[in-house]
């Protein structure tokens, strides 16, 4: 789910929490389309998980996945 709030010009703007967390998220989607192309189909399996997953179970899948 993406929060949305207004700044003071009444543009529309994700909370800086929200950012890290899509670019976390974009970060192992393309981890998992890059192993998908690479020969490891099975990876593709995650991406619903990823798309669908709230802060804390991305930071879960990070470090299944390596990240720190």
């Amino acid at each position: 789910m993406k929060i949305y709030e207004m700044n003071e010009k009444g543009a529309c703007s994700m909370e800086k929490h929200d950012k890290d967390t899509e670019e976390l998220r974009s970060k192992l989607l393309s981890d998992v389309y890059a192993g998908t192309m690479a020969g490891m189909p099975a990876m593709f399996l995650d991406e619903s998980r990823i798309r669908n997953a709230d802060a804390e179970e991305l930071k879960k899948i990070a470090k299944e996945y390596g990240y720190r």
